[in-house]
C-alpha cells in the first residue's frame, strides 16, 4: 500500500505562525506612527531652512537693485521684535513678491525677486508661502507661522540697532512658540 503525502497541509500557514506575522506588522505599524510627527516636523524645518535661502537671494537681488534691503517702519508705541517682525513678514511680501499695489496678484511689469510668493500663485500650494492675515499679506514658513524679517536702516549706530547681524535679521518660529528660541530657525545661528 502507498501511501498519500498531504502537500496541502504542509503548505498552509498555522494559526500561531499567522498570529506572530501579524503581531509583528502590528508593532512595525506603531513605531512607524509614532515617528511619523518627528519625521514631518524634520521635513517641514528643511522646507523652511530652503524657502530662507530663496528669501536671501531674493533679498541679495533686491539689495543690488536698490542699494539697500527692504526697511522696516519705526517701531512705535513699545512694538516689540516680533511685532516689527511681523510687520516684516509683510514688508518681504510687497517687496520681493512683485505684488506692490497689494492686491494679491503679480503686477505688470515688476520685479519677482522670489517666485511664487505672491499670495493668488499660493492658494492651492502646500505648503503655502504667503497668506493674507488681518487685511495684510504675509510671507509664511512651511508651519503656516510668519517669517519674520528686521532691517535697520544701513548708517544705524550699533547702539540703535535692534537687529542681531548687520544687515537684516530672518527668522521663522518653526515648530516652536515665540519664547522657545531654541527651536527657531534664524539666519544669526546654526540651525
Amino acid at each position: 500500500m502507498m501511501k498519500k503525502a498531504n502537500f496541502a497541509r504542509d503548505r498552509a500557514f498555522s494559526m500561531i505562525e499567522l498570529m506572530v506575522v501579524v503581531s509583528v506588522m502590528i508593532v512595525l505599524a506603531g513605531l512607524l506612527i509614532a515617528a511619523l510627527p518627528g519625521i514631518q516636523t524634520k521635513v517641514n524645518r528643511n522646507k523652511v531652512l530652503t524657502f530662507m535661502a530663496e528669501i536671501e537671494n531674493g533679498l541679495s537681488k533686491y539689495q543690488i537693485d536698490f542699494g539697500a534691503y527692504p526697511q522696516n517702519p519705526a517701531p512705535g508705541g513699545g512694538a516689540g521684535r516680533t511685532q516689527a517682525g511681523i510687520k516684516g513678514s509683510s514688508i518681504l511680501y510687497q517687496e520681493l513678491s512683485g505684488d506692490r499695489d497689494l492686491d494679491g496678484e503679480v503686477d505688470e511689469n515688476e520685479e519677482i525677486y522670489v517666485p511664487k510668493l505672491d499670495y493668488d500663485s499660493n492658494l492651492n500650494a502646500n505648503p503655502q508661502r504667503s497668506t493674507s492675515a488681518g487685511g495684510q499679506y504675509l510671507v509664511v514658513d512651511a508651519f503656516g507661522n510668519p517669517m519674520m524679517y528686521l532691517a535697520d536702516p544701513p548708517n544705524i549706530d550699533d547702539d540703535d540697532r535692534n537687529t542681531r547681524n548687520a544687515t537684516y535679521d530672518l527668522w521663522s518660529f518653526a515648530e516652536g512658540e515665540e519664547e522657545d528660541e531654541i527651536k527657531h530657525i534664524a539666519n544669526w545661528k546654526t540651525n
